[in-house]
């Protein structure tokens, strides 16, 4: 049997069919089936592509739509996979496979076929630990969360495949196994290939769940795609054990090496694709625990007698045949002469052949069932609650060198508008605003602070003129799956700045280091900055400030969680000094009275204004019990009691009920009780409601100075916004170090000697 191989084929399937076309004719041999390692893009029409997780500038019909209209036919056999770039709504259709197209099978979620004799596995999506334990909690329409997150491999679909007794012949997967760089020639992929090392270092290039099937299958060829790449190794299973051959292939672009072609041994044809009675009996077991929402899936309660069902299949497959149930066209196709698509059609349909495939396991459709409330929420926030994140779990892995490549392709447009920002700053700063009130955008004035004279609103349009858009997409990437982050990345610029200047010396790690401080021991965000540093470092080395870093990942952390987009000058060196004895001295205690921040904020260039505005800043993030535990009291039966009578007592009750006697260290309560992770007006809402989480909150409302200003900001969220961009501004320009002073890291963690 001739097998033709095929890596990411992102919609590109009138070029993938016409090179094998051309193989054939000029070798004089037939094809007799090709299989596809992810990206493969089945979209139908335009309605397709609103789940197609792209940049929209990249979204296209490309060609699918001829083989699903019939105006094409596969001239081959092709077996596809999903990817992290796919109608993910259609690949929902077919959870369980199908035909996407005639003859264009999609092996499903997690499946196994046969062709001939030859058995044929395959997983799709790529791993991600945070929702790995989730279940398929996404339904479309996705929102901008559940579109990425909807391709993520899930322990329900893996523990399935981990079941497989029977020897699988070819494993596809999209991303490749961890590890799998140890069994080939790393250096030279490296050399090919260089933001591939900390990864290879580090062993986490690649998908953990792959490498457990990788063990546990060992099938003597596996496929995979995703990283661009051709790469070749060879696995020994144990010494004298079996041997797989792994491939990765490049995407389907001219002079890449996107095919493969291979002979293997196998019955005489004809071939077709047929269910495989092993799997179809897997998934008669493991439906009874199909997991539908945002919870960890339960497996206490699977029926492991795998062959009573194969049995009881067997009679089944006998009676109608194992061949798939035939294709459906199930929406309207996209016609190229209409410029907008003129056909009325809404929901998303059950497709008949998964319907057919469910009724001849005799199993209920589950695919629309829409979790209870309780059961999920579809706000990343739902899960942080529950704490199906960890708090502390922040590593944002390189999903797709998709990205990278398109951050190496940003062209001179950014650069253009960052000359365009500095000649519009000369003349009058600006921070911009769009709130969830408003559809208009609000545009305020803004006074460059004097400390920033040196820094500059084009700094890198000549040495790295994507650098702001890295440091934004690596924020918006792990604020998406973690809303914790924009308030961690928040505080983190606070503890920065006050303590040396905005210098990133707080990132710096080692004994007596201002991260040894226990002011500091709970800050978060130090992996978001590893990972824009890490990005910035292939494109750019040498170049970008983690001071900037820290300055510009605040600035849209806040933008992400509702904030106004504000422009900020860079061009900040970072510092080579970090001291724990420093920090005290020099940040804000949560009984500090407002005395004692005026000094501290007067010391370092900020007003009294600038001191109630950025307390604005606790609208989101969370704070440990101990940060305002001494607004209460333990009594004799161990219980607390509230000393603080400034505080709301029903509020209070709350907290004390989050927080009890003696809680442990590791528990956090939110600031902002109300809109957590939404950055808006109702801290101050909060305040006039003697909900102030901390007695530093409070006392802004108790005193005179700074009564009138907290009582405008709650009544006019847009006056809040605006003072925020000026403070904001005069805040990421303390004590910046800039010129020759300090240095650029080559590792936020490490000085540079």
């Amino acid at each position: 049997m001739r097998i033709a191989v095929e890596g990411c084929m992102h919609g590109d399937l009138d070029t993938v069919y016409k090179t094998l076309q051309y193989a054939e004719t000029k070798n004089n041999f037939k094809i007799d089936l090709l299989l596809c390692c992810g990206d493969f893009q089945a979209v139908r029409n335009e309605k397709d592509l609103e789940s197609l997780n792209v940049p929209r500038k990249y979204r296209s019909m490309n060609s699918f739509w001829k083989y699903y209209s019939g105006e094409e036919v596969a001239p081959f056999p092709t077996i596809f996979i999903g990817g992290n770039h796919e109608a993910s709504n259609y690949m929902w259709e077919l959870y369980h496979g199908g035909w996407a197209a005639p003859n264009i099978y999609f092996l499903g979620f997690a499946g196994v076929v046969k062709f001939g004799n030859i058995r044929i596995g395959g997983l799709s999506g790529i791993y991600n630990q945070r929702h790995y334990h989730l279940g398929h909690y996404e339904r479309p329409p996705y929102n901008e969360h559940t579109i990425r997150s909807v391709y993520h491999v899930r322990e329900y679909d893996v523990h399935q495949l981990l079941q497989v007794e029977e020897p699988i012949d070819i494993f596809l997967s999209h991303d490749w196994p961890v590890c799998i760089t140890d069994y080939g020639n790393s250096e030279e992929l490296i050399r090919r290939k260089p933001y591939f090392r900390k990864e290879i270092e580090e062993r986490t290039l690649g998908s953990v769940a792959a490498a457990q099937l990788l063990e546990k299958l060992k099938p003597p060829y596996w496929f995979s795609a995703h990283l661009h790449c051709k790469f070749s190794a060879l696995v020994q299973h144990g010494e004298g054990g079996p041997v797989t051959k792994f491939l990765a292939l490049d995407k389907c672009l001219p002079g890449r090496p996107f095919l493969q072609i291979l002979e293997i041994e196998s019955e005489p044809g004809p071939h077709e694709i047929q269910y495989d009675e092993e799997w179809l009996a897997i998934t008669r077991s493991f439906n009874s625990v199909f997991p539908l929402t945002g919870k960890k899936t339960n497996f206490g309660s699977v029926d492991l007698r795998v062959e009573d069902s194969r049995q009881w299949l067997k009679s089944r497959l006998q009676e109608r045949g194992a061949k798939p149930f035939e294709f459906v066209r199930t929406v309207p196709c996209y016609n190229p002469s209409q410029s907008v698509s003129n056909h009325s059609f809404s929901g998303y349909p059950r497709n008949p052949q998964t319907v057919s495939y469910l009724q001849l396991l005799e199993l209920p459709y589950l695919l629309d069932s829409m979790p209870e409330p309780k059961d999920v929420s579809y706000s990343p926030a739902s899960f942080i609650q529950r704490g199906s994140f960890s708090d502390d779990s922040e590593t944002i892995p390189i999903d797709d060198v998709d990205e990278l490549e398109e951050l190496a392709e940003v062209d001179d447009e950014e650069a253009k508008e960052n000359r365009r920002l500095e000649t519009l700053m000369e003349k009058r700063p600006v921070a911009f605003s769009a709130t969830v009130l408003f559809t208009t955008v609000v545009v305020f004035s803004i006074a460059a602070s004097p400390s920033s004279a040196n820094l500059s609103f084009n700094f890198y349009a000549a040495s790295c003129p994507p650098a702001e858009f890295m440091v934004r997409n690596t924020v918006r990437s792990a604020s998406s799956v973690d809303p914790t982050v924009p308030g961690k990345l928040l505080r983190l610029l606070f503890h920065d700045c006050f303590v040396e200047g905005c210098d990133a010396s707080v990132l710096l790690q080692g004994n007596g280091t201002e991260r040894d401080d226990p002011a500091n021991t709970s800050l978060g965000g130090f992996s978001v900055m590893d990972s824009a540093k890490r990005v910035l470092e292939i494109f750019c080395p040498g170049t970008v400030s983690c001071a900037d870093i820290v300055a510009l990942a605040a600035r849209d952390a806040v933008e992400m969680a509702g904030g106004p987009a504000i422009q900020i000058p860079t061009g900040r060196r970072d510092g080579i000094v970090s001291a724990a004895s420093n920090v005290r001295p020099n940040i804000a205690d949560t009984i500090f009275s407002v005395d004692d921040m005026k000094k501290l904020f007067s010391s370092k260039g900020l007003s009294l204004d600038d001191l109630v505005t950025l307390s604005g800043a606790h609208t989101i993030g969370a704070a440990h019990c101990s940060a305002f535990n001494d607004r209460f009291q333990e009594i004799s039966n161990g219980s607390l009691t509230l000393i603080d009578t400034s505080l709301n007592r029903t509020y209070a009750g709350e907290l004390m009920k989050q927080c009890p006697a003696r809680a442990s260290p590791s528990v956090t309560v939110n600031n902002d009780p109300e809109t957590s992770f939404m950055f808006d007006n109702q801290y101050y809402r909060n305040l006039l409601a003697h909900k102030g989480l901390f007695q530093s909150d409070s006392v802004l409302l108790d005193d005179n100075r700074t009564r009138k200003q907290v009582v405008d900001f709650a009544n006019n969220q847009v006056g809040f916004f605006e003072s925020w961009g000026q403070s904001f501004l005069k805040l990421t320009s303390i004590d910046v170090k800039t010129g020759d002073e300090g240095e650029i890291r080559r590792s936020c963690s490490t000085t540079n000697e």
